[in-house]
C-alpha cells in the first residue's frame, strides 16, 4: 500500500513539473513575440512618413527589414517575461536578423514533493519569433497619393490622405513563432 502512495506522489510531481515546464514555454513564447513585435512596430513613423512622401525606395527597404532597436525589443520580452511569472535570461537576435530568441526561466519552482530536489527545481525554456514582410512594391506603385502593394492576401492600395487612415502594420508584416 505504501508503494502505491509513493507513486501517486511521484506522479503528482511530474505533473507539476510538466506544468511548470509548460508555463516557461508560455513565457518564452510571449517574450519572443514580444521582442520581434516591439521590432516591427519601432517601423511605424518611418513607414507613415514614407508613405507621405511616396518614397518608393524607402518603403522597399522598411518592407525588407524592420526596426534595430534591440533594448527596447528585449525590455519587451522582459515585461512579458515578467507578467508570466519568468525571468529573461537571454534575449539575442535571430539568425535570420529580423526577430529575436529568448530564453526565460520560471521564478517558480516545481514544489516539494517524494523526489528529492524539487523544492528548488525551475523550468527554463526558449522560443524565437520573427518578423516577415507580407508586402512588396510593384514597379508603378506610387500613383498620385495612393500605393499599391502586393501581399500575401492580395492587393492593398491605400492612400495615406484620406480622411480616417490609420496605418495597420499587421497588414504589411507578418509576426510569428518559429519552429
Amino acid at each position: 500500500m505504501g508503494a502505491l502512495f509513493f507513486l501517486a506522489f511521484a506522479y503528482f510531481a511530474v505533473g507539476q513539473a510538466t506544468n511548470l515546464r509548460s508555463k516557461a514555454q508560455t513565457a518564452a513564447d510571449a517574450s519572443a513575440l514580444a521582442a520581434a513585435r516591439q521590432n516591427r512596430d519601432e517601423v511605424k513613423t518611418a513607414f507613415l512618413n514614407a508613405l507621405d512622401s511616396g518614397d518608393d525606395s524607402l518603403l522597399g527597404r522598411l518592407l525588407s527589414d524592420a526596426g534595430t532597436d534591440d533594448i527596447a525589443a528585449c525590455q519587451a520580452a522582459r515585461t512579458y517575461a515578467g507578467d508570466n511569472h519568468a525571468t529573461v535570461q537571454q534575449c539575442d537576435r535571430a539568425g535570420s536578423g529580423v526577430g529575436y530568441t529568448v530564453s526565460v526561466i520560471t521564478d517558480d519552482t516545481v514544489g516539494s514533493s517524494v523526489i528529492d530536489g524539487t523544492d528548488s527545481k525551475q523550468a527554463t525554456a526558449a522560443a524565437t519569433a520573427v518578423v516577415e514582410p507580407r508586402c512588396s512594391l510593384g514597379s508603378d506603385a506610387t500613383d498620385g497619393h495612393t500605393i499599391r502593394f502586393s501581399c500575401d492576401g492580395g492587393p492593398l492600395t491605400i492612400d495615406p490622405t484620406a480622411t480616417g487612415f490609420t496605418l495597420d502594420l499587421s497588414d504589411f508584416y507578418s509576426v510569428h513563432l518559429t519552429k
